[in-house]
């Protein structure tokens, strides 16, 4: 076991060791983000951070699986198969092939490796990967390609990026600058009214990637700031399970609402001065969070609602609680959420 703050030992350098000796291992980080990067005979089998998307959530934001399905894997994974990564799950029951596990595994590794790679503090720990704790997955990634990628990417993000909440136009002719085809395609997601988060969810791309290209074509004027911001209704999560938080945040975001993620129960009183529109509650405590925002004067007005797989009992009643069944479909939760927008009826 190893152990140690970054002051101390570089978490880049760790992981080239560790490749070098061919070890199984996990690397475990915690300081301003918290993260995970398993090692499979030195090479990286799996790797996250919290917060930060999940397995899951790339799956959906690549067109691989829908929202309901990832959920449907993330609780059969739980009940049936604990110690099987969301992947090889997938891949075991058909609903995606090697080649799209490969991408969306290796777009979650990248963004995640990134994102510790620029961290400043905290403190490392890595320690033998337990035999039988992880499935093996069918693809792991070159240890020091990854790393080299991540720190590539970490570059470019220094060098620039637009603000998440700016809504930009086309300005000009882009046939006319050299572009990559990741900037073709945040290119293609751009209207004039969507927000930058909304465009980064929808590319399939690293958001951070795609703050930067939008930072780029701005810089090189390519892009333009709306005159006219997009009044989009903004809705606040509580979500006790981490994968239907960061669906619902790729899922609104991406159809042109601001959300607003909630740790706890207290933080979600705080943001209630933001004025939400809607609350979404999820997890054993969504009654007890239900009562304390309908007690604040800005949580009176808001719609409430609840994920579950019933609808909320008497209890909620008084509460004027709605229902958002689980596992959670794209269509339904829109649908309910469609009279936040200003105007709805």
């Amino acid at each position: 076991m190893i152990r140690a703050t970054l002051e101390e030992l570089d978490l880049g350098e760790l992981l080239k060791a560790l490749e070098a000796g061919r070890k199984n291992a996990v690397v475990s980080f915690q300081g301003r983000v918290y993260g995970r990067v398993h090692l499979l005979s030195g090479r990286i089998l799996y790797a996250r951070t919290e917060p930060g998307p999940h397995l899951g959530e790339y799956l959906v934001r690549l067109g691989h699986l829908t929202l309901e399905e990832v959920q449907e894997l993330v609780e059969r994974q739980g009940q049936e198969n604990p110690g099987t990564p969301l992947g090889a799950l997938a891949l075991e029951l058909g609903l995606i092939g090697e080649e799209e596990l490969r991408e969306a595994l290796t777009a979650q590794v990248l963004e995640a490796l990134a994102t510790l790679l620029g961290e400043k503090e905290g403190e490392v720990l890595a320690e033998p990967l337990v035999e039988g704790s992880q499935v093996a997955l069918p693809q792991t990634l070159d240890t020091g390609w990854a790393l080299m990628e991540a720190a590539r990417r970490l570059d470019e993000w220094r060098r620039g990026q637009v603000d998440p909440d700016e809504v930009l136009h086309l300005a000009e002719d882009p046939t006319r600058h050299p572009l990559s085809p990741e900037a073709w395609s945040v290119l293609e997601l751009l209207d004039g009214v969507r927000r930058a988060r909304s465009v980064a969810l929808m590319s399939g791309l690293p958001e951070e990637e795609v703050y930067h290209l939008l930072h780029e074509m701005k810089s090189r004027g390519l892009l333009r700031p709306s005159t006219l911001l997009a009044e989009d209704p903004l809705v606040a999560v509580l979500a006790e399970s981490g994968v239907v938080r960061r669906l619902l945040l790729y899922l609104l975001e991406a159809h042109r609402f601001r959300v607003l993620l909630a740790k706890d129960l207290e933080g979600l009183l705080r943001l209630l001065k933001e004025r939400p529109k809607g609350v979404i509650l999820q997890g054993e405590r969504a009654l007890e969070a239900a009562r304390r925002v309908r007690s604040t004067p800005e949580g009176r007005l808001a719609s409430l609602y609840v994920v579950s797989e019933t609808p909320p009992g008497l209890l909620f009643r008084p509460l004027r609680v709605l229902h958002l069944p689980k596992p959670l479909r794209s269509q339904e939760v829109l649908r309910a959420l469609a009279p936040l927008r200003k105007g709805a009826s």
